[in-house]
């Protein structure tokens, strides 16, 4: 038995492999089609280096289809050479054919969260900045990658207009707010240094100091001011939070909540991130126990549909999921997690109707 299932893995794995590559392929020769008029007169190298980039994001959000199919269609090709009849008539069971096929899911599933942190989370960011610099497009750049500019905590609103430096913000406005959301202070300076928790020097101030509707100037100069922000301020992470390591992102909660930042879409991607791996393994193994149903005869396009079926419930249910953790009408662990929940349900709901037959 072991010899089969190293058979087994060696062809789920083949499979994987072979699938993944082939929708890379595809989806980037119409990518490429799509973009071609964009490319017209631009220096192949960079389109070809461009492109080395791409197939990298490609392949993490292609490799659960990948997976998805590859476990279908390897049980459909055991059956189909009568393999496993005749194994079964030796007495084996399905685990000796599922146990290989889940183990190579769930080992290139780990495999791709290495590569989502390692090299996705470079290649990503130097697409987005190829595509600006060398293609002329922007799109959301400047949205994804400016460093944050406002900061509210207390009742103080901060604005940083130059460099933000460790514990020293060039160019800075800082607006005092009153019991009402009024404004009652206006501090505006060249820089402001951080001296100890709660407090900050402002160099080169001019203050005015507003009292109902009037206003007047106040002090000028040097001098400190009790800001309750600490100098992480200028650790703030900058792009796309799915393109981002987890070490940078987990970073990123406590800072933005410490300065009443949104945290969804950040919390919400530290979650995806395992989530959505485990996910394609249990629909792998659901391709699995659909493959083994001894009523239906053991078909190539009948695999390849009913896994193209499960990847599409994952995306468009992955794609539901965001919208509900960044819009807050679910938590962003709950919109996770959710997924691979009724996933599991699942496979259990076809593990147990198996059994009773």
């Amino acid at each position: 038995m072991k010899t089969f299932e190293r058979y087994v893995a060696r062809l789920t794995f083949g499979i994987f492999v072979s699938v993944a590559l082939g929708l890379v392929a595809l989806f980037l020769v119409i990518d490429f089609g799509d973009w071609l008029r964009i490319y017209t007169g631009k220096p192949v190298f960079d389109v070809l280096t461009l492109y080395w980039y791409r197939s990298h994001v490609t392949l993490v959000q292609f490799a659960p289809a990948a997976l998805v199919l590859s476990a279908g269609l390897s049980i459909t090709v055991v059956r189909r050479r009568g393999e496993w009849t005749a194994l079964r008539a030796l007495g084996a069971s399905p685990l000796t054919l599922l146990r290989p096929i889940v183990l190579v899911c769930l080992a290139s599933a780990l495999g791709l969260v290495a590569f989502q942190e390692f090299v996705v989370s470079q290649s990503g960011p130097k697409i987005d900045r190829m595509m600006m610099e060398r293609f002329d497009r922007w799109g959301d750049f400047l949205a994804v990658y400016s460093p944050r500019r406002w900061f509210r905590t207390g009742h103080y609103l901060l604005n940083v207009r130059g460099e933000a430096n460790p514990e020293r913000l060039e160019d800075v406005r800082v607006f005092e707010l009153g019991p009402k959301s009024e404004l009652v202070r206006w501090i505006e300076g060249a820089r402001l240094t951080y001296v100890h928790d709660g407090l900050w020097r402002v160099e080169e101030a001019s203050e005015l100091v507003v009292t109902g509707a009037e206003a007047h100037s106040g002090r000028k100069g040097d001098f400190e001011l009790p800001l309750p922000i600490r100098p992480e301020v200028t650790q703030l992470a900058v792009g796309r939070p799915e393109w981002l390591p987890l070490w940078v992102l987990g970073r990123q909660v406590p800072l933005m909540t410490a300065l009443k930042l949104p945290t969804e879409a950040t919390q919400f991607a530290i979650h995806q991130r395992w989530a959505a791996p485990l996910a394609s393994v249990l629909a792998a193994l659901i391709a699995c126990l659909l493959g083994l149903r001894t009523q239906a005869r053991a078909s190539v396009p009948r695999a390849l549909i009913e896994g193209a079926g499960l990847y599409g419930a994952l995306f468009v249910a992955g794609m539901i999921s965001r919208s509900l953790a960044i819009n807050g009408r679910l938590g962003p662990a709950s919109a996770a997690w959710l997924l691979p929940t009724v996933l599991t349900l699942a496979a259990l709901s076809l593990l147990a109707s198996r059994r009773r037959a």
